[in-house]
């Protein structure tokens, strides 16, 4: 919103904004610099509402960030050089904002006031330029939400600020984190509920990218919608699921498939009635997700705004956990972060760091599954004719490798070798991982059931990829 607009709403109504505050925070500031460091890690110079007030505050954090002191003195100074002396109110308005500053004020409050009211201030132009953007000819609503939405997180998170933590404050807390690892023998990762994943990861991190990565299919969303169904049934965790490939009623059939041990086909196809008991087995698996907090977004076209839009909702209104994307390369880039000159691959990097982003953002783990190129059945190089996997075989972005934390890849040899003795298994290759060892986690892959189950042993190797 520009400045015409601003002036508009300012015009139809006094904007909420503590004079008495904002001259406290000044005046603390000149008669003792050592309170600046305080204000402007909480708060900015925009964030005062008077002109006068934003003009002064800018000033102050200038010179103390040059090292010079700002007092009554050197502050209408430099103002004068900067021709901002008479917008400031001249130095006799800057003189008195010592005045009745009490002595060994607590500051903390007054800085409180102020950003709070900053918000509403900012909350009111939100809204305004809402009601402005919408009268538009081809005003496009979800745009617009979009912009709100991020609009008002920014609001939001300009209320919590995040900068640099103390080792005071670090130290106990990951003390702490140790101490629950020893205790429990893992982290306070969320658990796949596979066993050797789970033991080399220590359950999925928050905050942390998890790329499942697969040549088509092997089974990568199946994969994925077992992990589902352990964290949301057995582990009860809140999960947003987006689907960009299948729809709603395909993923629930397939969950329902892999939770009652019922054929897919069955289900998907009707080629065979299903008998009583297995009715029975489908009802009961039916209940259980029923019960789950599981959420489902099937939008065919899907940009990372409204991804990341729907997911800070989700968190709002019911919690959230943990999101799967099914898959990376079907998204979308939109609005402000496209260029007309961005390539596919440009548009995958965007994607990949702002679902990392999103991880950090939200304090949760994002799996998101992504496509693999042909390179690996171009290189081949395996003594059983299965293909070698490298990071650079993710498609159409070198970005995932440095974005991700986690790197999985999906193998199952029959794919390629249907007289394997390898039948009814599949690989999980642990290509990278940020914080813990790389290694080859075998599997038991129930194909009628699209299942994934626990072997009983696996093998850590760096060389299985």
């Amino acid at each position: 919103m520009n400045s015409q607009d601003n002036r508009h709403i300012e015009s139809m109504k006094s904007l909420p904004y503590d004079e008495h505050a904002e001259r406290a925070v000044l005046g603390a500031m000149l008669i003792d610099n050592r309170y600046a460091n305080e204000v402007f890690s909480l708060i900015t110079p925009s964030d005062f509402h008077r002109n006068k007030h934003q003009v002064i505050a800018a000033a102050i954090n200038n010179l103390v960030n040059d090292g010079i002191t700002a007092d009554i003195v050197t502050i209408p100074g430099h103002l004068d050089r900067t021709n901002d002396l008479k917008i400031a109110g001249g130095y006799e308005d800057i003189v008195t904002l010592t005045d009745g500053v009490p002595e060994n004020i607590d500051i903390t409050e007054y800085i409180k006031t102020i950003l709070e009211l900053s918000s509403l201030r900012k909350i009111i132009y939100a809204s305004a330029n809402v009601v402005k953007r919408g009268a538009e000819e081809g005003a496009d609503s979800k745009t617009i939400l979009a912009e709100l939405d991020k609009e008002l997180i920014d609001i939001s998170n300009s209320q919590d600020k995040d900068g640099f933590h103390t080792s005071e404050v670090i130290v106990p807390e990951t003390i702490e984190q140790i101490e629950n690892i020893q205790k429990h023998g893992n982290s306070n990762g969320v658990v796949t509920g596979f066993t050797e994943i789970d033991k080399m990861t220590g359950g999925f991190q928050k905050g942390d990218l998890i790329v499942i990565a697969a040549r088509p299919s092997m089974g990568k969303t199946a994969l994925a919608l077992n992990i589902v169904a352990n964290m949301g049934i057995k582990s009860e965790k809140r999960i947003g699921f987006f689907s960009i490939e299948m729809n709603e009623m395909q993923i629930m059939m397939r969950l329902l498939a892999l939770r009652a041990n019922i054929n897919l086909g069955q289900l998907m196809q009707g080629k065979k009635k299903l008998t009583g008991p297995e009715w029975q087995q489908i009802n009961l698996a039916a209940s259980e997700l029923k019960k789950s907090k599981i959420s489902i977004d099937d939008s065919a076209v899907l940009s990372i705004i409204e991804m990341k839009t729907r997911a800070r909702r989700l968190q709002r209104e019911g919690g959230l956990d943990v999101v799967f994307v099914d898959y990376l390369q079907l998204m979308k880039v939109s609005g402000e972060n496209l260029r007309r000159s961005d390539s596919r691959a440009q548009e995958v990097a965007i994607i990949s760091a702002s679902l990392k982003a999103m991880a950090k953002e939200l304090k949760i783990p994002v799996i998101a599954l992504a496509q693999l190129n042909r390179s690996p059945e171009q290189r081949g190089g395996s003594s059983e004719g299965a293909p070698k996997y490298q990071l650079s075989d993710l498609k159409e972005s070198g970005a995932i490798e440095q974005d991700a934390d986690i790197i999985m890849f999906l193998h199952r040899e029959e794919q390629y070798n249907k007289d394997t003795d390898r039948a009814g298994e599949a690989d999980v290759i642990i290509a990278k991982q940020r914080n813990g060892p790389t290694g080859n986690i075998k599997l038991a892959y129930i194909s009628e059931f699209t299942k994934f189950a626990n072997l009983e042993y696996s093998d850590y190797s760096d060389d299985d990829f």
